[in-house]
């Protein structure tokens, strides 16, 4: 998470500045003092339409991509031009963000809301089925939760409540047979 939070910020900086001068200066390049590109900022129609941020070696670390003068994704790419997230603006200050292991396999997907997870997770086995889902309230875990065998059947199933376990906790074979049940009560098992 930390590498969404530190490029996006990094494009929430500037962006302002840029388009505070006007929709005629709403396009722009800064450089490093090497000559390097070190952002630009694409325009059309006095409407910044993308953003780049690049590497003193002038590598892409990542991207904005604006429709109608709002932020609709940015993209974040490891020194060897691969795909390391993605965050897709979901409306009402949602994003939904997307970790890719290299290879662009996704690795994990998850929902934010004011800085912290909020709503559905789900992190994914190297072959893409999916390995656990948590739903998040305020970035505490809150609400459903599975893990999953590499086949897809499900291992275990539960619930948080405002971080802590409970209600049911339910664990399945490989072949989908209920092998034990456990109450949890606010994290505890009574």
């Amino acid at each position: 998470m930390p590498p969404v939070s530190r490029l996006i910020t990094r494009g929430c900086l500037l962006l302002p500045l840029l388009l505070s001068a006007g929709p005629a200066m709403a396009g722009g390049t800064g450089f490093y003092p090497n000559g390097q590109i070190q952002w630009e900022y694409l325009s059309q129609d006095g409407q910044v339409r993308e953003a780049k941020w690049y590497d003193e070696q002038g590598r892409l670390n990542a991207r904005s991509i604006f429709r109608d003068g709002h932020q609709v994704m940015s993209e974040g790419y490891r020194s060897d031009g691969s795909l390391e997230w993605q965050a897709r603006e979901l409306g009402e200050g949602r994003q939904e963000i997307t970790r890719f292991a290299p290879g662009r396999r996704t690795e994990l997907r998850y929902e934010v809301a004011a800085g912290q997870a909020d709503g559905p997770s789900m992190l994914f086995y190297p072959g893409g089925q999916p390995r656990q889902s948590v739903t998040f309230r305020n970035g505490i875990p809150h609400g459903p939760a599975r893990t999953y065998y590499e086949n897809g059947q499900i291992e275990s199933e539960y619930a948080y409540r405002d971080g802590q376990l409970d209600g049911p906790y339910r664990l399945f074979s490989p072949e989908g047979q209920l092998t034990a049940e456990h109450a949890f009560a606010r994290g505890q098992l009574p």
